[in-house]
């Protein structure tokens, strides 16, 4: 099975990343729950994946997978864990990641052109140096989306609200402002072949 990562990132937390070559009929067979009807084969082969992904980040805490469920904005979470989790889809591609006791996030994306065109909804002027940078816009959307899961809820403006700061090659500091509330959160990034992955440390 194409499991291209699989690590530790803390004591308490742990990512994992799939590259999806299967053909459906073979994921299906990774799996004993039930599959939602209506997904095109794309989203099916990433809904399998996001699952099997999260099972195994379980068996490395010890913790009994019983499916998932989603909070009222979507956001999923373990049936019977208090542990947090994060699914993120790019296809083929696909990670997830678990964290014990904090909320989490990881976004996995392909720097693509697209992002340049639709740069001025997600970067503000504290970010306004890395303009036309595909690369560097290519993390910031990443980081961002990271920031968006742990928030865990709608109505989160990524260009008004949340604010990446690079630290280092690999390490973002990510800010939420949002209700008078600031919160500050490090993410790692880092190159997955063609893509770029970010999860919170």
């Amino acid at each position: 099975m194409p499991l291209l990562l699989s690590k530790p990132i803390s004591p308490y937390s742990a990512y994992a990343v799939w590259n999806i070559q299967e053909t459906n009929q073979v994921l299906l067979g990774l799996i004993k729950e039930d599959v939602p009807e209506g997904l095109n084969p794309t989203r099916l082969a990433e809904w399998i994946v996001g699952r099997i992904l999260i099972q195994n980040l379980c068996a490395q805490f010890a913790l009994k997978y019983r499916g998932l469920t989603p909070n009222e904005s979507g956001k999923p979470f373990l049936i019977g864990s208090t542990a947090e989790i994060s699914i993120s889809h790019s296809f083929p591609m696909a990670a997830a990641m678990i964290h014990l006791h904090n909320p989490c996030g990881i976004d996995l994306e392909r720097a693509r052109n697209k992002l340049i065109k639709i740069q001025d909804k997600f970067i503000n002027e504290h970010e306004i140096e890395y303009r036309d940078n595909l690369q560097k816009l290519c993390a910031i959307w990443c980081g961002k989306e990271v920031l968006y899961k742990i928030y865990g809820r709608r109505k989160l403006s990524m260009r008004d609200e949340t604010f990446i700061e690079f630290e280092t090659d690999s390490v973002m500091n990510g800010i939420i402002q949002k209700d008078q509330m600031e919160l500050h959160y490090r993410i790692h990034y880092e190159a997955v072949r063609d893509y770029f992955l970010a999860y919170s440390l």
